[in-house]
């Protein structure tokens, strides 16, 4: 991952962990979320892939509240 996009990525990161509002949002619609906090758009066909790891890491007991976990285990 460039400087760039791992700055990024940080910047959203902190967002989440920062904010209950976001935490809950970034549960029930992480890709969206993203996309908002990121100011990206993430393709149509992405999306669904991206919610399903993440939403299988919460089932599997991921924390929420720990977008890095979260997206550590979607990089992996």
């Amino acid at each position: 991952m460039d400087a760039k996009l791992e700055q990024k990525a940080a910047e959203v990161i902190q967002k989440i962990q920062n904010d209950p509002e976001l935490q809950k949002e970034f549960a029930a619609a992480p890709a969206k979320t993203i996309e908002k906090l990121a100011g990206i758009n993430i393709p149509d066909f992405m999306e669904p892939m991206i919610e399903k790891v993440i939403r299988e890491q919460i089932a599997k007991g991921a924390d929420a509240a720990d977008p890095m976990e979260l997206v550590r285990k979607f990089l992996k």
